[in-house]
Protein backbone atom coordinates (compact mmCIF):
# COMPACT_ATOMS: atom_id res chain seq x y z
CA UNK A 1 0.00 0.00 0.00
CA UNK A 2 3.03 2.46 0.60
CA UNK A 3 4.45 1.77 -2.91
CA UNK A 4 0.85 3.27 -4.37
CA UNK A 5 0.69 6.45 -1.78
CA UNK A 6 4.02 7.10 -3.24
CA UNK A 7 3.30 6.72 -6.81
CA UNK A 8 -0.37 8.53 -6.21
CA UNK A 9 1.92 11.41 -4.20
CA UNK A 10 5.05 11.50 -7.22
CA UNK A 11 1.69 12.18 -10.02
CA UNK A 12 0.32 14.57 -8.07
CA UNK A 13 3.41 16.49 -7.66
CA UNK A 14 4.24 16.43 -10.95
CA UNK A 15 0.75 17.83 -12.17
CA UNK A 16 0.69 20.13 -9.52
CA UNK A 17 3.99 21.40 -10.62
CA UNK A 18 3.35 21.14 -14.42
CA UNK A 19 -0.15 23.86 -13.45
CA UNK A 20 2.67 26.14 -11.68
CA UNK A 21 4.79 26.10 -14.50
CA UNK A 22 4.08 29.11 -16.59
CA UNK A 23 2.60 28.54 -20.18
CA UNK A 24 4.95 28.38 -23.04
CA UNK A 25 3.58 29.85 -26.42
CA UNK A 26 2.48 27.44 -29.15
CA UNK A 27 4.49 28.84 -32.28
CA UNK A 28 5.11 32.81 -31.89
CA UNK A 29 5.12 32.29 -35.92
CA UNK A 30 1.80 33.04 -35.97
CA UNK A 31 1.81 36.49 -34.28
CA UNK A 32 4.91 37.51 -36.30
CA UNK A 33 3.03 36.85 -39.18
CA UNK A 34 -0.17 38.73 -37.97
CA UNK A 35 2.30 41.39 -36.90
CA UNK A 36 4.49 41.71 -39.98
CA UNK A 37 0.94 41.93 -41.96
CA UNK A 38 -0.52 44.58 -40.12
CA UNK A 39 2.58 46.71 -40.29
CA UNK A 40 2.71 45.78 -44.47
CA UNK A 41 -1.09 46.96 -44.41
CA UNK A 42 -0.23 50.38 -41.71
CA UNK A 43 2.39 51.29 -44.71
CA UNK A 44 0.18 50.86 -47.76
CA UNK A 45 -2.10 52.92 -46.36
CA UNK A 46 0.20 55.62 -45.05
CA UNK A 47 1.62 55.75 -48.74
CA UNK A 48 -1.65 56.52 -50.28
CA UNK A 49 -2.37 58.73 -47.51
CA UNK A 50 0.72 60.71 -47.74
CA UNK A 51 0.82 60.34 -51.69
CA UNK A 52 -2.90 62.19 -51.76
CA UNK A 53 -1.62 64.98 -49.40
CA UNK A 54 1.33 65.45 -51.17
CA UNK A 55 -0.31 66.02 -54.36
CA UNK A 56 -3.09 68.53 -52.42
CA UNK A 57 -0.01 70.35 -51.31
CA UNK A 58 1.41 70.44 -54.60
CA UNK A 59 -1.74 71.49 -56.41
CA UNK A 60 -2.54 74.44 -53.64
CA UNK A 61 0.74 75.91 -53.68
CA UNK A 62 0.16 75.99 -57.60
CA UNK A 63 -3.03 77.55 -57.65
CA UNK A 64 -1.74 80.21 -54.74
CA UNK A 65 1.91 80.99 -56.76
CA UNK A 66 -0.38 81.59 -59.93
CA UNK A 67 -3.16 82.93 -57.68
CA UNK A 68 -0.55 86.15 -56.48
CA UNK A 69 0.87 89.09 -58.38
Amino acid sequence: MTAVKALEYRITRRLLRRRAAPERRAAPTAEWLIATAAIAAGLVLLASYLQSLLCALLLGGVILTLGVK
